[in-house]
């Protein structure tokens, strides 16, 4: 595990080819991307890796922000010799790859952006707000339940309870309460809807129809702001846009849009 910007920063490569990253969102880790691996690992050398504050990276104390996630990851990829790459990046990932297309445009080749945000507007400072609150107020456990509704549709929640609640018991042991705080506080401070103008690259922009962490509008505003960008809106799919009944949908799109890149 390499030490980039005096952290550990854990990462797990797969398959050969030009280089793939996965950026995973906030409170998850690089598991996120187990199910679209094996396929894209065929073509690429794919690259997912925990955030700093976040599964088996390190955890810092002290300020974050969505420029040290995207300058950590610059540095990583320097460490592999990775010159240039693929990104994608979902939730608070899409928002450090929009960091990275702006502030180290020579290292992106295309993006891939799901369920993400160029800004935080009003409703979503809010959210972000409450969610902080839950942590303050009564550690991950509050957080859990505080934030599962707002990922997952009922539905889900209710097919898949057991595997949620084992889910909850093992993050209350493993994740750090002022890591997250920092991280959302990272969140509410980005803002880079005047600077995405300048991405050029490939853009492709996925979000749910049903999402109400981060609303499909916000998606449609990053859309409208990168010249060429591609948007699709998945109907009856909430935050978590990787559920089972989309990954073949998705694992097509994706490698469809890389391909013609």
């Amino acid at each position: 595990m390499p030490e980039i910007s005096g952290i550990k920063l854990n990462y797990i490569e797969k398959g050969e080819g030009f280089p793939l990253i996965l950026i995973h969102g906030l409170s998850d880790d690089l598991r996120l991307w187990a199910p679209l691996i094996p396929q894209l690992s065929r073509n690429y050398r794919t690259v997912s890796l925990d955030l700093r504050g976040h599964g088996s990276s390190g955890k810092p104390k002290g300020h974050y922000s969505i420029e040290q996630f995207s300058r950590d990851i610059y540095f990583l990829l320097n460490e592999l010799s990775i010159k240039k790459a693929h990104f994608i990046g979902f939730s608070l990932g899409g928002a450090v790859v929009q960091d990275l297309a702006v502030n180290y445009p020579e290292m992106v080749s295309s993006i891939v952006l799901m369920s993400s945000f160029s800004f935080v507007d009003l409703k979503l400072n809010e959210t972000f707000l409450k969610l902080r609150e839950s942590l303050v107020e009564g550690g991950f456990a509050a957080f859990f339940d505080e934030i599962l509704p707002l990922v997952l549709t009922p539905e889900l929640i209710n097919e898949n309870r057991a595997e949620l609640e084992q889910v909850r018991e093992e993050k209350i042991k493993t994740e750090s309460v002022e890591s997250l705080i920092n991280t959302i506080d990272a969140c509410m401070e980005f803002d880079v809807k005047d600077k995405i103008s300048v991405i050029s690259k490939p853009a492709l922009i996925i979000s749910g129809k049903e999402d109400v962490l981060i609303p499909d509008e916000l998606a449609r505003q990053v859309h409208r702001i990168i010249d060429g960008s591609k948007l699709i809106i998945l109907e009856n799919t909430g935050h978590n846009v990787l559920i089972p009944e989309n990954l073949q949908f998705l694992l097509e799109l994706i490698l469809k849009f890389l391909k013609d890149v």
